[in-house]
């Protein structure tokens, strides 16, 4: 869509904004006040018109007097989704509608409900308030006795303080704020221009700060964490402040945009408890092409007790989670981007513990239980958590694009007996603990176990290499290293039962040993009680030495394992010593074999699995590809034939060790396939 064809449809200042402009290329990114995007803007998306009745709003020239045809459009999309049948679709024409949505009609198999943005336009719903957005010079005023950078909405919000209780449960993150209610973010927001997320404070000490590097007491103490909003809840005034960071090693991440808020349009939304979209208790509807935005603690999208649900092609930004299922069957989510709550500039520390530590996705447990779940070629970002995916039967995750989660990844249960997850084909980039566990009640799982249930983890890239955001220096630092942890590939909080995992053709790749060095990066040596685990045919390589083999303790758990090969970039055969001969020639190895015959490391070897490319700078594009040569190729171990692997028809003879037999062409991930599998920049 260009920009002449919007003007009659939208205001002149909302038509500047990036995003309603369409995003060509990455070369082509629109010029913004504050800061350049993280990620790609969204794009209208050119698709055919549905078949059947269909019926539109337009959130400038509607009017809900009108009958909906496409000359005389509705005005307002949830007038509209109450007059919907089975088999009509409602077309949002492109604008901003401010509105929270909840929907309430069904269609059948045959004939669905569409509820999509028109093509070649975008219609962005958000819940958050138009006057920040489309008057910024008239909502804001300099504060008074505050910083000199520091301003003031002109209006009071009185009812943003009202305590809702919260739809979500969310381990780790004080549900309740125990202690600290009055602290909870209840203004949040994003630049308009870029889609930044502005840090909602906890504190006014925190906004108003000129100190960004870490206190003694993670408690104490002021920090600044980058431009924001606090809400008072004596006055009932929103406060904002878009000061430039001095904090050094921050680089190109370093906020320099414009400072006064009366020159930017901001998306801001208070209060929290209010879904922006909610499905609940309907059957086969189709969302597609939306921008969603303007959430603060509570779901971007709650979908409850409902079935055949199909979200594709949406662009949701924020949300407390970005979507929480719940008590629901058959939902699938396509081509979608979500984006967190995580500016460049924020950080574990920032988040945890002086903001919103959110989770993107979230999967609640309701009865019944969540059922035939799919998330497929979307892209999760920039966020504190990623997904919460332990309430599940047959969830599938695969050809997904996830990066830069400053906490937690992918948590798929303390083990039950008959959950199945499958996660497949996705490229996973940096989260500090890319497989997390947490204890919600003690000893809540069982020691027995369904024997096909478990999470099966196949034809994965895991690249932790860049690192995220993990502490705040608590003294200058130049290089920017705390940007950069990798911390662990699996890990737990509370010691709980880990769900059964079967981890076959992966590639894993590090710049730092994971802690202790433990074997297979973790996934050979942590949360092993009551619980079972396979590890097969998978790479495991570090930018320095090779990963080590260490296991604590001197009883063997349920690992059986083999067929892997352990690589160091730098260190290679030197002639140090066998990363296993330790553990061979102890009793663990003896061991080991009473459950799993050949014993521990006894088919696993240190070797180069000699990629086609694997360059040292990790902002360089890589080539994962075996070349010919490789100690890779037809040295795996046999899989069972009941574990599911696409690929083994293309794997000739015994299998090729990696997430890609030598040969193979490669996918891409994320939405429309966008991604390269190596990561990079999107683009077909």
């Amino acid at each position: 869509m260009d920009v002449n064809t919007l003007l009659p449809r939208v205001s002149a200042l909302v038509i500047a904004l990036a995003l309603l402009l369409p995003v060509a290329s990455l070369a082509a990114e629109p010029k913004v006040s504050s800061h350049p995007a993280q990620r790609p803007l969204p794009a209208p998306v050119a698709r055919p018109l549905t078949q059947g009745p269909a019926y539109f709003v337009d959130a400038v020239r509607g009017d809900n007097a009108n009958n909906g045809s496409k000359e005389k459009p509705w005005k307002s999309v949830q007038y509209g989704v109450q007059r919907l049948k089975p088999g009509d679709t409602l077309y949002l024409r492109g604008g901003v509608y401010h509105e929270k949505v909840y929907l309430t009609r069904s269609g059948s198999p045959e004939a669905p409900i569409v509820i999509a943005s028109y093509p070649n336009e975008l219609a962005v719903l958000d819940g958050g308030l138009k006057e920040f957005l489309e008057s910024p010079a008239t909502s804001w005023e300099p504060f008074k006795g505050g910083k000199p950078d520091e301003f003031v909405s002109t209006k009071t919000y009185p009812h943003a303080g009202d305590r809702k209780v919260p739809h979500q449960f969310l381990p780790a993150s004080w549900e309740p704020m125990w202690g600290i209610e009055d602290e909870r973010p209840i203004a949040l927001g994003h630049f308009a221009d870029s889609l930044v997320p502005l840090h909602g404070y906890r504190t006014a000490a925190d906004l108003r700060s000129t100190n960004e590097l870490w206190q003694k007491d993670k408690k104490g103490g002021e920090v600044y964490c980058g431009p924001g909003m606090w809400f008072n809840r004596e006055t009932n005034r929103i406060h904002i402040r878009l000061a430039h960071h001095k904090l050094a090693g921050l680089g190109n991440r370093a906020y320099r945009g414009e400072t006064d808020p009366r020159k930017l349009p901001l998306v801001v939304a208070v209060g929290f408890g209010d879904d922006v979209l909610r499905i609940s208790g309907i059957k086969h509807v189709r969302i597609e092409g939306l921008v969603l935005r303007g959430a603060t603690g509570s779901p971007m999208i709650h979908v409850y007790g409902s079935e055949s649900i199909h979200l594709d092609h949406l662009s949701v930004h924020g949300g407390f989670p970005a979507l929480l299922v719940n008590a629901s069957k058959t939902i699938r989510v396509t081509h979608s981007a979500f984006r967190g709550l995580a500016a460049p500039w924020s950080g574990r520390a920032h988040m945890k513990y002086r903001g919103t530590a959110s989770y993107q996705i979230v999967l609640q447990n309701n009865q019944p239980v969540n059922e035939d779940i799919e998330f497929a070629n979307c892209e999760f970002t920039d966020d504190h958590d990623f997904a919460f995916f332990r309430f599940a039967k047959n969830l599938r995750f695969h050809h997904n694009f996830v990066d830069n989660f400053n906490d937690d990844g992918l948590e798929c249960g303390a083990k039950l007996r008959w959950h199945t997850i499958h996660v497949h084909h996705n490229r996973i980039g940096a989260c500090l603990g890319v497989f997390q566990q947490h204890e919600i009640d003690k000893d809540e799982s069982p020691v027995d176990h369904d024997a096909d249930s478990g999470v099966y983890v196949y034809r994965n890239v895991f690249d932790q290499r860049a690192g995220v955001y993990y502490h705040l220096p608590s003294e200058p630092d130049a290089t920017g290293s705390y940007l950069r942890a990798e911390g662990h590939l699996i890990s737990d909080h509370g010691g709980p039962t880990h769900a059964v995992m079967r981890v076959y053709h992966n590639t894993f790749l590090r710049q730092e040993p994971v802690f202790r060095n433990y074997f297979l990066f973790g996934l050979g040596a942590v949360g092993f009680r009551n619980s079972e685990r396979d590890v097969f045919n998978n790479l495991f390589v570090q930018a320095d030495r090779v990963p080590g083999a260490v296991i604590l303790g001197k009883e063997a758990f349920r690992l059986r394992e083999g067929g892997n090969i352990l690589w160091g970039m730098k260190e290679g055969p030197t002639g140090k010593a066998n990363p296993f001969a330790k553990l061979r020639a102890s009793p663990l190895f003896k061991a080991s074999r009473e459950f799993y015959e050949p014993g521990w490391t006894t088919n696993d070897i240190v070797a180069d699995p000699k990629f086609m490319k694997l360059p040292e700078d990790v902002n360089e594009a890589s080539d994962l590809r075996l070349t010919k040569g490789s100690a890779a190729i037809d040295a795996g171990q046999p899989i069972p034939e009941k574990w599911p692997d696409p690929l083994r028809a293309s794997d000739a003879d015994k299998p090729d060790i990696g997430a890609i037999p030598f040969d193979a062409k490669t996918w891409r991930v994320g939405v429309d396939g966008r991604i390269p599998l190596f990561g990079g920049p999107p683009g077909k």
